[in-house]
């Protein structure tokens, strides 16, 4: 096992040790079966989350990219013309 292994092997075991009381954390990263929550437990929530896009989050992406769109039409003195979602 070389060092960034054995690094990467103390930061799990670390994370799993640390536990944070439930009373400092937003009740959707609590654990309700017991008083705390490990920095590992946690990390993974914050993934998950990251990794998902709201409704709203899609919806203002899409309109920014039509928005893009129609600036370029009207740059090359285009006419403009309806774009639909994700075309």
């Amino acid at each position: 096992m070389n060092g960034y292994e054995l690094l990467a092997e103390l930061e799990s075991i670390v994370k799993d040790m640390v536990l944070v009381p439930n009373g400092w954390l937003p009740e959707d990263f609590r654990d309700n079966r017991t008083d705390s929550v490990s920095l590992a437990d946690l990390e993974r929530k914050c993934d998950s989350l990251e990794s998902v896009e709201t409704d709203h989050q899609e919806e203002k992406r899409e309109k920014d990219r039509r928005i893009e769109l129609y600036a370029q039409m009207i740059s090359n003195d285009q006419e403009i013309s309806y774009l639909m979602k994700g075309s």
